[in-house]
């Protein structure tokens, strides 16, 4: 629903927005790959706002913050990281959208340590891992202006819970019960790592009794969101009643850029003051300049090659490690990443008590184009017609590998790798799209370029849920092992870390063996933005952005 206001309001992002494509800044729709596993952003209506609406409650006093004479603005653009579809932390990945934009904020958060401390509540206690007590803050109050109570913690658990799969996967909630600002929540089964399980943005605390997600949503964090056209812009204004103390800029604008070229140019130009996750082959123009920052951070995100099982081809594991030796992950790392990325040849990275490939047996350990063709032809595949491509028992191995847009490095590794196969016989067609979410729903493909944080709570029984058990929301391979499985279950109750450790190194030696999917590298995550920002410093969960102490002297 539009007033004259909001129309006013939003012509003049619109103004700003067009002298930026004066400057080359081509804006436009693009996948998100941020957040989450890299899939590109759905094209649902649901919950989305008519392009260029302004959210619901955003007062004239808001709109003067955000344009007043003498306002403190900051502009952020990135790629992917701003993709959201809608206004409901409960879609998809559009959480972790609204806790970069300063809007959402969860229970508990991470420390530099990727370990989880209060936030929203104060404690959280259990004696047998199931029953659960939390005690929540007293002093927060929703951006609508009402109290953060108990009930309305219940309330908003609930509901995410009732419409995310994901978060189904995450929490086995059984009930919650809510007494003043104490949360009781029981779980079907024991789950030793509710703390940090809650630190997912996926959990943000909102406010459901006066939240419509399409127009509105309220959130608890230092700044509100006031106009939200999906995938290109967001603005948020700051909360006067946030408990965390006065947040430091008057407005924020959150920027979609369809390219790494505009992107750099933006910020170069002043247009921008942070590129967020800023595509490596950009790095060199700003790392001697003393008017920039560049903010890197080695996190958990890799890049992943996923192997549709359910595709003839690719249900031969032959198949599957024979692309895996054709991934050059050295040079990859170094030319495609510019050396912000380490190659991979286990899954997790090794900075985790349970990364790296130390004591792992490795079906791949090298770049070995030789030996993948001789991997194939002890498998029965040769080129029975002449063509130049392999075939056996009438499937020829023709392929479709698929990516996103927005990471640009993404559709480079596919392009490589599309020729080092057809040197041993495989035809790979490379489709690169904004949106993959539809043909991985779809299951019509063969390889899925993909990159995403694997464990953002510390927690690698997220990584498991997700990409690896039989039926995971991510499992873009289709890979099932009953094994595998079960240990994902004892996972989740073993609460020992040298055990947990062992578990994660078994089900990780599955994989492996199985070749299910291929981690090719971890990538830094790398921000770079004016020297004239303070009160910010990249997080290696990838979580965290825009917050009650980030600044920018004007």
């Amino acid at each position: 629903m539009r007033n004259t206001g909001t129309q006013k309001k939003t012509t003049k992002g619109r103004r700003w927005l067009a002298g930026v494509l004066a400057a080359a800044l081509a804006l436009g729709l693009a996948a998100c790959g941020g957040p989450g596993e890299g899939t590109a952003a759905g094209s649902s209506e649901a919950g989305s706002t008519e392009a260029g609406s302004t959210a619901a409650g955003s007062s004239e006093a808001g709109s003067a913050a955000a344009s007043g004479e003498g306002a403190k603005e900051m502009r952020f653009g990135s790629t992917g990281y701003f993709a959201a579809e809608t206004l409901d932390p409960a879609n998809g990945w559009d959480g972790w959208y609204m806790t970069f934009d300063g809007a959402l904020e969860t229970l508990f958060k991470l420390d530099e340590n990727m370990e989880p401390e209060p936030a929203l509540a104060l404690s959280c206690e259990s004696s047998d891992y199931i029953t659960w007590t939390l005690k929540l803050r007293e002093d927060v109050t929703f951006q609508s202006g009402a109290p953060m109570t108990g009930e309305a913690v219940k309330a908003c658990l609930e509901r995410t819970y009732e419409t995310s799969v994901r978060a189904q996967e995450q929490i086995a909630l059984a009930s919650i019960e809510a007494e003043g600002q104490t949360l009781t929540i029981r779980l079907q089964g024991e789950n030793v790592t509710l703390m940090s399980d809650l630190t997912d943005p996926l959990w943000s605390v909102y406010d459901t009794e006066n939240s419509d997600y399409a127009t509105a949503v309220y959130g608890t964090g230092p700044y509100r969101i006031t106009e939200f056209e999906p995938f290109v812009e967001t603005v948020v204004v700051k909360y006067e009643g946030y408990w965390g103390g006065e947040p430091k800029l008057d407005s924020a604008r959150l920027i979609t850029i369809s390219d790494t070229e505009a992107l750099s140019m933006a910020l170069q130009n002043g247009e921008i003051d942070m590129a967020v996750a800023m595509p490596t082959s950009a790095i060199s123009l700003f790392e001697n300049n003393p008017a920039f920052v560049v903010d890197a951070v080695t996190t958990s995100r890799g890049s992943r090659m996923y192997y549709n099982m359910q595709r003839p081809a690719m249900q031969d594991p032959a198949v599957r490690q024979a692309i895996a030796m054709c991934l050059d992950r050295e040079g990859i790392a170094q030319s495609i990443y510019h050396g912000m990325a380490t190659p991979s040849y286990g899954i997790f990275p090794d900075f985790l008590s349970y990364g790296g490939t130390e004591g792992l047996v490795l079906t791949v350990d090298g770049y070995d184009p030789e030996g993948a063709a001789q991997v194939l032809a002890e498998a029965g595949w040769a080129d029975t017609n002449g063509n130049g491509i392999l075939d056996k028992d009438g499937v020829e191995l023709s392929l479709r590998a698929i990516t996103f847009a927005s990471r640009k490095e993404l559709s480079q590794v596919l392009e490589l790798l599309q020729a080092e196969l057809l040197g041993i016989g495989i035809d790979l067609k490379v489709d690169v799209m904004e949106n993959t979410a539809d043909v991985q729903n779809s299951g019509d493909f063969d390889l899925d370029c993909e990159t995403g944080v694997m464990v953002p709570t510390g927690n690698a029984q997220y990584f498991f849920n997700m990409m690896a058990v039989t039926g995971g929301s991510s499992n873009y391979s289709y890979y099932s092992n009953p094994e595998l499985d079960s240990l994902a279950g004892t996972l989740a109750v073993t609460a020992d870390e040298g055990e947990r450790d062992s578990l994660i190194r078994q089900m990780v030696q599955m994989l492996l063996d199985d070749n299910a999917l291929t981690v090719f590298n971890h990538q830094k995550m790398v921000n770079i933005y004016s020297s004239a920002v303070s009160g910010y410093a990249t997080h290696p969960s990838e979580y965290y952005l825009l917050d009650v102490h980030t600044d920018i002297q004007r």
